[in-house]
Order: structure tokens, then sequence, then C-alpha cells
């Protein structure tokens, strides 16, 4: 059996040392929707979540040029 690893905006916000509210406004951005929902909590799987923290990393590398 293949185990999917899924995470919540808590979850990545933990582990992305970002705020819930920027990690749904980029997964807005870049069309993202949740793999699941567990309890009205949206769940996003691992290529998802590799999606926003490019988005993170590459504002970030802005922020310091600028």
């Amino acid at each position: 059996m293949d185990a999917t690893q899924i995470l919540s905006f808590g979850c990545m916000a933990g582990e992305l040392q970002t705020p819930v509210s920027r990690l749904q406004k980029i997964a807005k951005q870049l069309g993202i929707t949740p793999t699941s929902t567990i309890n009205n909590i949206p769940y996003f799987d691992a290529a998802d979540v590799e999606r926003i923290a490019d988005q993170i990393r590459s504002e970030s590398q802005t922020e310091a040029i600028q």
C-alpha cells in the first residue's frame, strides 16, 4: 500500500514558517484546491505543498533583491 502525505494549512504554516492567510492567498493565486477535506479542514498533497513552498521561496528571493 502506498501512503500519501497530505497537509492542512495549519501544518504547512508550521513547516514553512508562514501565516495561514499567506498560504491561502498563494494557493488561490496558483489555483490549488484541496486534495481532500476532513472535518471541514482542507488538506493538500505533497506536490501542491511543494508548489506553494516554491512560490514562497520565489517571493522571498524577490524581496531580498529589492
